[in-house]
């Protein structure tokens, strides 16, 4: 008889339609081991102020998913590692969390997780003076079953990581500089530093022409648009992300999906580009066309994107 559980490790899954984006999708198998994973429930600060180093924190929900609406969750282990300009240090075990402080989210047991920047640095002996606009903390999370079972990203599905289920074992914290919601958001207008240099390769990376800047949920500084991706060749309307770091702003890598018979074709970001975070009026992106050329024998090419406010 079949099961209907919310986990599956190691076997090929069957997926049941959710038309309620807010219900956890339900997964029919045979034969399955039957684990857990962290679903997040709310992301209330996803990054550290450098305005606010004493002060700021991570803050987020989540809720643990099993077969008794996590029950079976014995621990929820915290481990860190710090990535920075001045110094790194490796993976730690900044926390545990035993069940006697877990909540209810939902009808699941679950957590409200707070992680001080001053504390996870002083775990890590990191001076507040070693920081550094752009240093990422990056975090590993586990959940400990009471008959000693973990589970984490190692081994759990790729579909449990994914959006629809929102697992939450994996995430960072960049220690950056808060923007407004109305700044750097609105319609602009995308052109490029050196328009003949702009088509090398197949053609423009995106189209240019007006474009609609939006925050997205979870940060304050980073910020997406809409393009169209290769212009009169493909012509696919993709999501673009870049983000603002204090005083320079980053692309994002863009994976196209698509290349000619090896791999896809990747647009990467270039060197980081000065910018005045009290002005939105023009946004510089440099980035490397063709960074992987999915088999197509092109590039890579360095190109630069002028976003300049209507």
């Amino acid at each position: 008889m079949k099961k209907y559980i919310f986990l599956l490790l190691g076997v090929a899954l069957m997926f049941a339609s959710c038309k309620d984006p807010n219900k956890t999708p339900v997964l029919t198998f045979e034969k399955a081991t039957v684990g857990a994973y962290p679903r997040l429930v709310n992301l209330i600060t996803g990054e550290y102020d450098l305005k606010d180093l004493t002060g700021s924190s991570l803050k987020y929900q989540v809720q643990f998913v099993d077969e008794s609406n996590g029950t079976l969750v014995s621990e929820y282990v915290i481990n860190a590692r710090y990535d920075g300009k001045n110094v790194s240090k490796d993976m730690i075990e900044y926390k545990r969390i035993a069940k006697s402080s877990f909540t209810d989210f939902d009808g699941n047991k679950g957590v409200e997780v707070s992680i001080p920047l001053t504390e996870v640095l002083n775990a890590f002996g990191v001076d507040v003076s070693e920081t550094a606009a752009g240093d990422v903390i990056s975090f590993s999370t586990t959940l400990v079953l009471d008959d000693g079972r973990q589970f984490s990203a190692n081994n759990s599905s790729p579909t449990v990581r994914g959006s629809a289920f929102k697992g939450y074992f994996t995430f960072t914290g960049k220690l950056t500089c808060p923007l407004p919601e109305d700044s750097f958001v609105g319609t602009y207008v995308l052109s490029y530093a050196d328009d003949d240099n702009a088509q090398m390769g197949f053609t423009y990376p995106f189209a240019p022409g007006e474009v609609t800047v939006s925050t997205i949920p979870g940060s304050s500084t980073r910020r997406s648009f809409g393009g169209t991706w290769l212009p009169g060749v493909v012509g696919s309307s993709e999501s673009l992300g870049f983000d603002v770091v204090c005083d320079v702003v980053v692309f994002e890598n863009f994976d196209s999906g698509r290349g000619c018979g090896d791999g896809s074709i990747v647009i990467g970001p270039g060197a980081p580009a000065p910018i005045d975070i009290t002005n939105d009026n023009v946004i510089t992106l440099n980035i490397i066309d063709y960074k992987k050329d999915g088999g197509c024998g092109v590039g890579p090419i360095e190109k630069t994107i002028i976003l300049t406010k209507k």
